[in-house]
């Protein structure tokens, strides 16, 4: 329903096209190859194997990829830093109207970023998008605090990254100390 309702809205849009809809993550990205296109809106919870934020890190792992909009009814802090650091481009929340959603749509394609969730969460978003630009962090250290933003443990990260548990230890030890917290529930 939901993607019935996008298709409707963006298609009235002079300026612009749906090239693909895809029902799983799996064919999202198969689509993605083939149709090659500018925009990639993504829902956090979908079917398939993979998930929102999942996808949203293969989609933008190829070169020239696409700018990603993340289009959620989820508004926690954990979900849109997850969504950050996966390499989100946009983050909406689907309680946003037509106008600002097709709005969020024209800035992300052009290259802005667009992070609406709410007051709080937008709060939350903003200082720790600070702290990780702040901290220098690695491209494998933030996808191991994407990870830890999704309280994933670190055997699950481990698994995840096809590394030894003592390495993604020392990644933790790495983030936490450049995030300057001392553990990882203050992360939430």
């Amino acid at each position: 329903m939901v993607r019935l309702g996008l298709r409707t809205a963006i298609c009235a849009q002079p300026d612009m096209e749906v090239v693909a809809e895809a029902d799983s993550a799996e064919q999202a990205l198969a689509k993605q190859k083939e149709h090659v296109p500018q925009l990639v809106i993504i829902p956090l919870r979908l079917g398939g194997e993979l998930r929102g934020i999942e996808l949203c890190r293969e989609v933008k792992s190829v070169p020239d990829a696409p700018f990603v909009l993340v289009y959620t009814s989820y508004n926690s802090k954990e979900d849109s830093s997850s969504s950050y650091l996966s390499g989100a481009d946009s983050y909406l929340h689907k309680g946003e109207d037509t106008g600002r959603l097709l709005d969020s749509i024209r800035a992300t394609s052009t290259g802005r970023r667009v992070w609406r969730l709410g007051t709080e969460a937008s709060d939350q978003m903003a200082r720790l998008e600070q702290a990780v630009e702040n901290s220098h962090l690695t491209r494998r250290e933030r996808e191991v605090l994407g990870f830890m933003l999704q309280r994933f443990t670190n055997a699950q990260i481990a698994d995840e990254l096809f590394v030894e548990l003592p390495t993604v230890k020392t990644h933790v030890s790495n983030i936490l100390h450049k995030l300057g917290l001392r553990s990882r529930q203050e992360l939430f």
